[in-house]
Order: structure tokens, then sequence, then C-alpha cells
């Protein structure tokens, strides 16, 4: 067959396929195309659910960052709050706390005779932070610290921390307040005190025993442990108490009191007005106050021996110069017009009257004429004028190693509530492990002997919270008695410490 044969053989199939190829090319076409279509739909579709699918991941993300911390720290924040609270409370509250029953028993009449010696003791060498006013000798005149006034000692949270420093308990405020409500019974009704009614065959009213100075004492008492005529459960008492004071008062500032002694009378009765404007200022208690204090100045020497003043006009008297001291330390805490140099002359005084040693250190003190009088009550009296006009703690070992030589004991009929009186003043203002010593026996002595039982109505035969008068000079009576033991155990918060 040759190549021409072939061609025409094959021509006519090629031709034939082909017309059947262009039948089937708009299918195949249309085919692709929708194939491609098709293709780029789901590629479309993958890409906006791709895209769409963390869009929607990141608001779930974003509403997870917002809600996680919200939960996870504000009950952490509650937490500390309340956490710091409580660490507040704790630090502000555990003292009071302990000392809470101080205030609960005061108001009970318990004093039985389970005595606590477990006292806080001050530094030997501690500096006192009470105010002081002025330098040289008046610096050594302080007060009490803190709020309510000049004596913030005397109440609230001073009062209670001033109890366990010092070396008090509960035991003490409950005698201090059994003697305040036996007190507070036998008040006259126009406001003072009767020292002849409760004399108990003791000669009072014939010497301290004045209504004036009782008056003085008892209110005194009252005052000590923080009552005003405003303040306290007692106001009432201590606001009769002024007013009685106040109407006797006299023109040039004295007040109703006769007798040898009155001198003593005058001086207590300026003292209280003193204290009770320094806590509570008043202008009538103002006025009456620096009247009595320009009284107690304006005393020369007269033939009574109470009264008497030397050339630079200080008492003779140790013993009136301790209550007319204790007089012009309280007016210038009260801020009322003292001049400086009384202070100096009573020292000037006072170095007159004292033994000292070979070293030259202060060991006794007589009561009017150096060598002569000598007691431990005077001695008591000087060392507490030492410390007020600017005596360290050193200069005053001879002093405080006498007085520890009789320490407080009841069956002591020398001097007895005068001796004590003074003589806590003085090695309270010492401190120290010497009026540890003094202390833990002034407590039981006190507290064990203070009278219980009996009716509380105020009568003669209402004993119950005072103190027995014991029959011997400077014993004046129930009251003076009942006074004088209570300032003895008032003596934590009284008032600061400011010997050095």
């Amino acid at each position: 067959m040759d190549e021409h044969t072939l061609i025409d053989q094959v021509q006519p199939a090629l031709i034939g396929n082909s017309e059947k190829n262009d039948k089937k090319r708009p299918f195949v076409v249309f085919f692709i195309s929708a194939l491609i279509h098709s293709i780029l739909i789901l590629i479309t579709i993958l890409i906006i659910i791709t895209s769409s699918k963390p869009k929607s991941e990141d608001i779930i993300l974003s509403t997870q960052i917002l809600d996680e911390p919200i939960d996870e720290l504000d009950p952490e924040l509650k937490r500390d709050i309340i956490k710091e609270k409580i660490e507040v409370s704790v630090t502000t509250e555990v003292e009071p706390q302990t000392l809470l029953t101080i205030e609960e028993t005061s108001e009970t009449n318990e004093t039985d005779n389970n005595m606590e010696l477990s006292n806080a003791e001050g530094s030997e060498e501690a500096i006192s932070d009470a105010p002081q006013v002025g330098s040289g000798l008046m610096g050594n005149i302080g007060g009490g610290g803190g709020g309510g006034g000049s004596f913030g000692t005397r109440s609230g949270g001073g009062k209670k921390r001033a109890i366990l420093k010092g070396g008090g308990s509960k035991k003490t405020e409950s005698s201090v307040d059994a003697a305040l409500k036996w007190l507070m019974r036998h008040q006259e009704k126009d406001g003072h005190w009767d020292g002849l009614k409760y004399g108990d065959g003791v000669e009072s009213g014939m010497r301290l025993g004045e209504d004036p100075g009782m008056t003085g004492l008892a209110t005194l008492a009252f005052l000590s442990a923080g009552h005003t005529p405003k303040i306290g459960k007692y106001k009432n008492t201590v606001k009769t108490a002024i007013d009685w004071i106040l109407a006797n008062q006299q023109a040039d500032g004295s007040f109703l009191a006769k007798g040898s002694h009155k001198v003593y009378d005058n001086a207590i009765c300026t003292l209280t007005l003193t204290e009770c404007y320094a806590m509570l200022p008043d202008p009538k208690v103002k006025t009456a106050a620096q009247k009595g204090i320009d009284y107690l100045l304006s005393l020369k020497s007269e033939p009574n021996i109470h009264y008497g003043t030397n050339e630079n006009g200080a008492p003779r008297s140790m013993s009136v110069m301790g209550w007319m001291m204790m007089a012009f330390k309280s007016a210038k805490i009260a801020e009322l017009k003292v001049p400086d140099d009384i202070f100096t002359r009573y020292r000037t005084r006072l170095d007159e009257l004292t033994e000292k040693d070979q070293s030259g250190n202060p060991i006794s003190v007589a009561y009017m004429q150096k060598g002569s009088g000598i007691t431990k009550a005077m001695t008591a009296v000087g060392m507490l004028i030492y410390e007020y006009t600017g005596s360290k703690r050193f200069d005053l070992d001879g002093l405080a190693d006498t007085l520890l030589k009789e320490v407080p004991a009841w069956q002591n009929n020398t001097d007895k509530f005068y001796y004590w009186y003074y003589g806590t003043l003085a090695m309270f203002q010492y401190g120290g492990d010497k009026w540890k010593t003094w202390n833990n026996a002034l407590m039981p002595t006190l507290i064990n002997n203070q009278r219980k039982g009996g009716p509380l109505d105020g009568s003669i035969n209402d004993i119950d919270g005072s103190w027995d008068p014991v029959k011997h000079w400077n014993s004046y009576g129930r009251v003076y008695t009942t006074a004088m033991g209570a300032f003895c155990l008032e003596i934590y918060y009284r008032y600061e410490s400011v010997v050095k």
C-alpha cells in the first residue's frame, strides 16, 4: 500500500473524530469552568472561615483577660484589709485589755487579802517623759502627760499604763475605789467633810481636823483618781465639794480655818483648787486658786511657829513647807502665777535643815532646826522637795536608804499615814528597786488593813472602805486616814516621775 492510499484511509477517520471532538468541546469547557469556580468558591469559604475563627478566639481571650484578674484579686484585697484591721486592733488594745479588770473591779468593794506582787518596775536610770516647765530648778516640776489636761495619767489609757508601769494592780484600784465610796457616803449635804464627826475618839478638829483641811484632802483623793466636777462617776461629789470650798474662801484668798494649824488648811484647799483647775479649766476655780496662791505667798513671820518664815520667806517648819511646795508645784503646772524664786528659797531652807554624811550626801532632814526634831516623816518631806527642785537620783541615795529602814507596816504607830503619804511620794519619784521595796510593803499594809463589811448607810457605823485612825499626834480621824490611804494607792498615776 503506497503512501497516498494510507493517507486516504486515515484522513476520513481523523476527520470523523475531529467532528466528534468539536461536539464535545463545549461540555468540557463548561465542566472545567464549573470545577474552577467550585474550587474558587471553596477557597473563598475556607478563607472566610479561617479569618473569622481567630476573631472569635480573640473575643473570647479578651473576655478571659478581663474577668480573671477581677475574680482573683478582689478576694485577696479584702483579706489584706481584714488582716490590717486585726493587727491594728491588737496593737492598740492589748495593753488596755490587760487592765480593763482594774476599772471593773474598782466599781466594787472587793479588798480581799490576796495581794498581787508581780509589779512592773521602771528602769533604774530612766528619764522622765513628763512635760517640764521651765529650766534649772523648775525643770523638775512636772505634771502628768497625755490628754485630759495637765494630769493626763489620772484617767483613760494613760492611767492604765501608769498603774502597770508603777507597780499597781487591780487590788490597789479596788482599794482606792472602796475608799472613795466611803468618802462619798460620808460627805455632808452641803459638800464638806466633818473631821470631828468621824474622829473615833481621836483628837480631830483641834489641829489639822478643821473642816477646810478635811474637805480639801477628801476632794483631792477624788481628783487624784481622775474625777472632776464634770468627769467620772463621782463628779457630783467633787462638784459639791469644790462649790463648798469656793463659798468659804475669804476676800484675802484664805479659807475659814481656825486653830494653830490653819496654815495647813489654807495650803491644802489651795492645792485642791489648783489641781482641779489644771484638770478642768474653769474661770471661777482659776480665780480662786490664784487668790489662794497669793495668800500663801503673803504669809510672813508671825509669832505662831506654823506660820513663821525665815528671812528668805520660806517656812521655818519643814512640815508646812511640804504642803506649800505641793500647792506651788501644782499651781505652776496649771500655769498660774508663781514666782520662780520661791522654789530656790525653799531649796535653800531645805539645805539648812538637812543632815549630810561625810561625802556631803543628804541622809536626814530636821523639822525646824538642824540637829533636832529629825524624823523619817520630815526626811520624806525633804526628799520630795529635793526631787522637785532638781536633785538627781544618785544624790538622794542616802535619803532613800533612811526611809527604807522603816517601810510601811501597820503595827508601826509613829507618824503612820503622814509618813506613808510623803514617803510614798518621795520613793515613787526616786523609782527603781528601792521604790519596788517600798511599794511591796505599802500595798499589803493598806489593802489588808482596810475595813470591810457593815452597813453602807453613811452612818458612824459605816466603815467599809476606810482605815481606822491611830491615836497619835498626827491622826485626825477616819476622814483623814481614808483620804491619805487613798493617796498612797493612787501614787502610780497621780504625778509623773520627774527624777533623772
